[in-house]
């Protein structure tokens, strides 16, 4: 396979293959890399095309599907398309080995598939080659009559969707089984990020459900943490209250983990937090757990806009947040050019005030040698 747009030359893609024995019906897709899930989803996308779930699903011994064979020369499945065949309602089968008549079934496919579609063809991107292989599966499926039958694979599929089984309701957005144990940190590895579950859960085996947009997590029949799927490498998703019963013994962890919270929210809101830790170190345990109470009470979206207003004025502190967020048309768009928070906050005092000033120490500066010994910095290194 060959692309001519520069920045892709030289990549390569991985197809998924699919076809109905009795109608010949195929389906085939494309992706620059072939995971697990992924290709458990090629499959699921498949049974929407053709309508229904068949009895029997034969695969080549591919790991997402059969891990290996145990003394019995039986498969062993992967658990998550073992559960998939549970839900779906299909009979799970691999080809045996030396089985010509199986695994030729399957390398024919492939075959084909790079013979009569990808042999000779070049594309610009992903986008021309998934337009490609649309058009020619609409050639082989709805206009070339099957070498097997003598038909167009379409007017048999009709026939062969009554004998099919009904999708479940969950195949727009299945999420794959796997089974997870909490950490001492109080956080599940899936693939290559880590998300928080509740403090008491720690060394417990969960079910995790792996959606398209979202991870579940299990324990037996309850729903123990819900978080939004990252699309990062070895992040870390983590929810603040899921670590409060470990705060009675590790208290300074609090503000910890209410930062990182905050820093995952928006690049905005990672640079307001990092400008308040400068600029009032002093204060900034009890700045940001002010702060943490104040996204709890007003919801995520009103206090990230109105963190954003308050640093366009360079203003660092949940008081001044939460004096926008009591004013409605504060944090609407554009507000910030009529906007003064001096006006808000009479009683407040500005950010000059509160950030420690160098001028303040330029006195001491110019006059050091005018300074008694006892006022000057002492410095000193011991064993």
């Amino acid at each position: 396979m060959a692309f001519s747009k520069p920045e892709l030359a030289g990549q390569t893609r991985y197809f998924f293959a699919a076809r109905l024995k009795y109608s010949r019906f195929m389906c085939v897709n494309f992706h620059p890399a072939m995971r697990e899930e992924t290709r458990l989803r090629c499959l699921i996308a498949c049974f929407q095309t053709i309508g229904g779930v068949p009895w029997v699903v034969v695969t080549d011994p591919m790991k997402p599907a059969v891990l290996g064979r145990n003394e019995h020369h039986e498969p062993v499945w992967n658990p998550a398309y073992q559960k998939l065949a549970v839900e779906f309602t299909f009979h799970p089968e691999a080809c045996a080995p030396a089985s010509g008549n199986q695994k030729g079934a399957v390398e024919n496919l492939v075959k084909y598939v790079q013979g009569n579609f990808i042999a000779g063809r070049t594309f610009h991107d992903d986008a021309e080659l998934a337009e490609q292989c649309t058009a020619w599966l609409h050639h082989v499926n709805t206009e070339r009559p099957s070498d097997a039958s003598g038909q167009p694979p379409v007017e048999l599929l009709a026939e062969e969707q009554h004998t099919l089984g009904a999708l479940p309701a969950t195949a727009q957005d299945y999420g794959f089984f796997d089974c997870v144990v909490v950490s001492r940190e109080g956080l599940v590895a899936i693939e290559p990020n880590r998300y928080s579950v509740p403090a008491p859960l720690i060394g417990q085996a969960l079910t995790a459900r792996i959606h398209t947009t979202r991870i579940e997590l299990w324990a037996s029949h309850e729903l123990v943490a819900t978080h939004g799927r990252s699309q990062e490498h070895y992040a870390r998703i983590g929810n603040p209250a899921h670590f409060e019963a470990a705060f009675s013994i590790k208290p300074r962890a609090r503000v910890m983990v209410y930062r990182d919270w905050w820093c995952d929210l928006a690049p905005a809101v990672s640079s307001s937090v990092r400008e308040l830790c400068h600029k009032r170190r002093a204060e900034m345990n009890a700045q940001l757990l002010a702060l943490y109470e104040l996204a709890q009470e007003v919801g995520k979206a009103d206090f990230v806009a109105a963190l954003e207003v308050a640093a366009e004025q360079q203003m660092y502190g949940a008081e001044y947040v939460r004096a926008i967020v009591t004013v409605p048309e504060a944090s609407a768009p554009h507000a910030t050019t009529e906007l003064h928070l001096s006006a808000l906050l009479p009683s407040v005092p500005t950010q000059q005030e509160v950030e420690r000033d160098l001028a303040h120490y330029e006195h001491y500066v110019a006059n050091r040698e005018q300074l008694p010994e006892s006022v000057g910095m002492q410095t000193g290194a011991g064993t």
